[in-house]
């Protein structure tokens, strides 16, 4: 299970970073609204874009690791994505990264290293 944690990492942050660059790209265009202007806007939206591709890529390798990876240890490894948005939309955005914010991440870093120590 160990060996598969690099791409278990990369398929999460790819995730964390497609919904970064959506939200970069959808403070550019403003609020949702069902417009032809604001369909074409999003057509033509790099960060938007870049969200998907990230989206696609981290779906595939999601498919490798659970081809690999029992589910039960793998899944639970889709929370590191609450940690990776949190610190990557603190730096980016100015979101704010709380006391409780920095110890719901403790925990989830716990419980991963639990998961990656067990067997099964």
């Amino acid at each position: 299970m160990i060996k598969f944690i690099p791409i278990i990492l990369f398929s999460v942050a790819l995730n964390a970073f497609a919904q970064i660059f959506i939200k970069k790209g959808m403070m550019s265009l403003g609020s949702l609204s069902v417009s032809m202007d604001f369909i074409l806007r999003g057509l033509g939206n790099f960060y938007l874009w870049m969200g998907m591709l990230c989206y696609a890529i981290s779906v595939l390798s999601w498919m490798v690791v659970l081809s690999k990876v029992n589910v039960s240890i793998a899944y639970p490894f889709l929370s590191l994505g609450f940690i990776f948005s949190a610190i990557v939309a603190y730096y980016a955005f100015g979101e704010p990264l709380t006391l409780y914010k920095i110890i719901g991440i403790a925990l989830i870093c716990a419980g991963l290293f639990f998961l990656t120590i067990s067997k099964g």
